[in-house]
């Protein structure tokens, strides 16, 4: 049956029966092929290379290499633990490999599969595995307890994912133990299992004790009243918490009212999610009493808890001493039920009056014309709002016209969803298309077009919302270039050349005096430019021993802060070439660039701080995941 190869062909591989070597492989014509005769010519003499050592190695790093594979795609089913423990010797002494992500996700692992899984993670320095995803694999019992056992001392996994599993409270006291003992996790997510009070109980007490998990996901499991209380104690506690899930879980009135209060003490939570738990306006009386108090979370999640127009008001009138929460989330809460305006109005008198939220979603609350009137009466008057959501909201065209002619006046809304409001028909969409076009902030508008004249109204529409993009962006541009230019130019040596004015209300420099600026008069020239200048954030000049020495130095240096004032302010301001930015503006910007504090601050602290807001120029404007990404358990960054 088979060929004994020759003896000068060399020692046969690994001693096993092969119908041809590799020599004879290469040496084997075959009639009419050109490739077989070029090969025969530039024969590669193989075997005389790899000899039973040589096929040993590359069998070995064959296998290594299947099952470093199997373990990156999860078909652990494959592989036994004795392969790993070869591969994980294998890296010994070599540069390790990283299995940052371990992702896992609807593989219904065995209790083989996580024993092999619980092999790599002792072996943490060697696989390295950060990013611990194990959702969707209906893991309960046995399996959980190995895997949750082999990490007590894992000092590498930063994300641990059990979400979409059997979790019950059994399985919460394993993860209890853990988090006692491993203070390297910081994210757990938890969301679609069956834990309960006593899980909840377990978790909080390891809460209790852990410094280092900043993200807890427990959506939709079944912690109701009293688990709600177990984690308000933990809240009072714990100092490191930044995020918490509590979604779904049936809290009602008395563990809303227990984790309000815990909020009242707590000054690390930054984002709390409270939706779909029976919360009503009473249980929205707790939340809006702790926001009185609490200064530290920005990020409030509230949607379908029925707490209506009396609920909102609540919100609203708490929210006036609040000068922290950004982004607020009131969707389907019965708001407007019956015509109802009251929450509307006080929501409205917040807007107009306060500098805070950045963004409110109030979709498919039954808000109307009357309430969109309520709301946006002297929204003209607010610069801080980045988003309103409006989606199903009943709203015709007289609130539509309320919204209209807001815009054309209000500088600092950049996004507005008003999809599913059909009665606004197609003269709702010409106003605010009209509207637009004395709008300069609006970056971001969604509308349903079904009507028939859609095209031509969605064209202008998009034209100004392009317009605005552009616009935007060369104000941060030019706000740099002043930067810049402010930086070089000034400098405290040039207090020396400042006149000095008898009255702060008066320009300090006067045409006048300035033969040089008649020609082209400073668009700044009627406002005190000077004044910010002599404040004593400015050094006082140096003394003049040390002013001649500095001078003697740079003798042969230009200084461009011995240019005569009324140059320097004509270089900055005309800067501004397209005249996008207002004579205060640039004053902030000056002062800004003459801080010494501030150098070596972002981009992002600059302009929030010398145009009193920033808006990140992004095609996505929208400040929460929508709620298809919501049900992403693992996805959910609401941070």
């Amino acid at each position: 049956m088979f060929k004994k190869r020759s003896s000068s062909m060399g020692v046969s591989s690994l001693g096993l029966p092969r119908t041809l070597s590799l020599q004879e492989t290469f040496h084997k014509k075959r009639k009419g092929s050109w490739a077989n005769r070029l090969q025969s010519i530039t024969t590669i003499p193989m075997d005389k290379y790899l000899t039973n050592e040589g096929h040993q190695l590359v069998s070995s790093y064959l296998r290594l290499t299947q099952i470093q594979n199997h373990i990156i795609k999860g078909t652990l089913h494959k592989i036994t633990e004795k392969d790993v423990d070869d591969l994980i010797k294998s890296y010994d002494g070599v540069a390790t490999p990283v299995f940052e992500t371990l992702s896992y996700l609807d593989l219904n692992l065995s209790y083989n599969e996580c024993k092999i899984l619980s092999r790599l993670l002792k072996a943490d320095k060697i696989t390295n595995v950060r990013n611990l995803r194990l959702g969707r694999n209906h893991l309960f019992g046995s399996s959980v307890k190995v895997i949750l056992d082999s990490l007590q001392k894992n000092t590498t996994v930063e994300i641990l994912d059990l979400s979409c599993n059997h979790l019950t409270d059994n399985e919460a006291k394993y993860l209890g133990k853990l988090l006692k003992k491993n203070n390297n996790i910081k994210q757990v997510y938890l969301a679609f299992n069956r834990i309960g009070s006593d899980g909840a109980k377990s978790i909080s007490k390891a809460l209790m004790i852990n410094n280092s998990v900043e993200r807890l996901s427990l959506e939709s499991n079944q912690l109701n009243a009293i688990g709600g209380k177990h984690i308000a104690d933990m809240l009072k506690v714990n100092n490191n918490l930044k995020y918490i899930h509590l979604g779904s879980n049936n809290l009602q009135r008395e563990g809303v009212r227990d984790i309000s209060d815990s909020l009242k003490t707590n000054v690390s939570l930054t984002s709390l999610s409270l939706d779909i738990n029976n919360m009503s306006a009473e249980g929205a009386k707790y939340l809006a009493d702790s926001l009185e108090i609490n200064q530290t979370l920005t990020h409030l999640y509230i949607p379908r808890n029925n707490i209506e127009d009396d609920g909102l008001k609540y919100i609203s009138n708490s929210l006036l001493k609040n000068s922290v929460l950004i982004y607020i989330d009131l969707e389907f809460n019965s708001i407007g039920t019956n015509e109802n305006i009251e929450g509307s109005k006080a929501l409205g008198e917040l807007l107009e009056n306060h500098n805070i939220p950045r963004a409110i979603n109030l979709s498919q609350n039954t808000i109307g014309n009357e309430g969109c009137k309520e709301i946006f009466k002297g929204f003209h008057k607010n610069t801080s709002l980045e988003s309103i959501i409006l989606s199903q909201c009943s709203i015709g065209l007289d609130g539509i016209e309320a919204i209209a002619e807001s815009l054309r006046l209000n500088i600092g809304l950049q996004n507005i969803s008003l999809n599913k409001n059909s009665n606004m028909g197609v003269d709702g969409h010409l106003m605010l298309a009209n509207a637009l076009e004395f709008n300069t902030s609006l970056k971001g508008v969604q509308l349903d077009y079904n009507f028939a004249e859609w095209e031509s109204i969605s064209n202008s529409i998009q034209k100004s919302l392009t317009r605005n993009h552009l616009l935007q962006k060369e104000k941060y541009n030019t706000a740099c270039n002043i930067l810049k230019a402010s930086r070089i130019l000034l400098n405290p040596i040039l207090q020396q050349q400042l006149p000095i004015s008898s009255c702060s209300t008066s320009p300090l420099i006067s045409p006048i005096t300035s033969p040089m600026m008649s020609p082209m008069m400073s668009p700044l020239m009627n406002t005190p430019f000077l004044a910010p200048l002599t404040s004593p954030l400015i050094s006082p000049p140096p003394s003049p021993k040390r002013q001649s020495i500095k001078q003697s130095k740079k003798s042969k240096k230009k200084i461009f802060t011995k240019l005569p004032f009324e140059i320097q302010e004509h270089i900055i301001s005309y800067l501004d070439t397209k005249h996008v930015l207002t004579g205060d503006q640039i004053l902030d910007i000056v002062n800004y660039a003459m801080k010494k504090s501030t150098l070596g601050s972002t981009k992002e602290q600059f302009l929030t701080k010398a145009l009193t807001a920033y808006y990140p120029l992004t095609s996505d404007i929208r400040l929460w995941p929508t709620e298809s990404t919501d049900r992403e358990f693992s996805s959910s960054d609401r941070i």
